[in-house]
């Protein structure tokens, strides 16, 4: 399948999987809901990223999962993008200076809110990060870059994972957390279930390392 196709296919995947996310949380506003459901996608993707490598190396079988990868990490992107569209323009509406303030308690005073300004600036700068992965994401850059400068810089996919985890982290855990959202689990299992394909295709290097002396 040709890269136009891959990126058909996960685009339309990527809205129908965030609509069917958003049907689950209908107690919530609208807004919100899609705002979520976007960034939970988004998430989702960015983790089959990161697997697809250790699965590979384990199962070199299904090493064609690999050519689905640039897609993944585009639509990853695109859908991190949306999220923070929406928030930018239906929350905060443009005046940047909220994504570091909240009124305590509602309706009064802006204050400055050290662990909500923390996490919406590593959401920002993943975006930005999610920015220059998506424009060199392509064979042209590879030209311009060269490859060793270009395999480099996409190799910083775990410095993303990172950040993008600890701003999930704070809203999911420690802003309201008093707020139901039923991602809680699914987030922790990603976690986990990442860390332990990492370990075992690192496991599995090092044996075939050893056969082979």
């Amino acid at each position: 399948m040709n890269r136009s196709r891959k990126h058909i296919v996960i685009g339309v995947c990527s809205f129908l999987l965030s609509y069917l996310i958003v049907q689950t949380r209908n107690e919530w506003a609208p807004l919100h809901a899609w705002n979520r459901a976007f960034a939970d996608v988004s998430l989702f993707m960015l983790g089959l990223v990161m697997v697809i490598g250790p699965i590979v190396r384990i199962l070199p079988v299904l090493k064609g999962l690999v050519a689905w990868r640039r897609s993944l990490g585009v639509w990853s992107g695109i859908l991190a993008l949306i999220h923070t569209i929406i928030i930018l323009d239906g929350w905060v509406e443009w005046d940047f200076t909220r994504l570091f303030f909240i009124f305590t308690p509602f309706g009064q005073e802006w204050v400055l809110h050290p662990g909500f300004a923390l996490a919406n600036a590593i959401g920002i700068i993943a975006v930005l990060y999610y920015l220059i992965l998506m424009i060199t994401s392509n064979n042209l850059s590879i030209k311009v870059l060269g490859n060793s400068a270009w395999n480099y810089l996409q190799s910083k996919t775990s410095t993303l994972y990172l950040l993008v985890l600890l701003h999930t982290l704070y809203f999911l855990y420690f802003h309201k957390p008093e707020n139901p959202n039923w991602m809680k689990g699914p987030f922790i299992a990603i976690i986990v279930l990442i860390f332990l394909f990492q370990i075992a295709g690192f496991a599995w290097t090092i044996r075939n390392r050893i056969k082979k002396k």
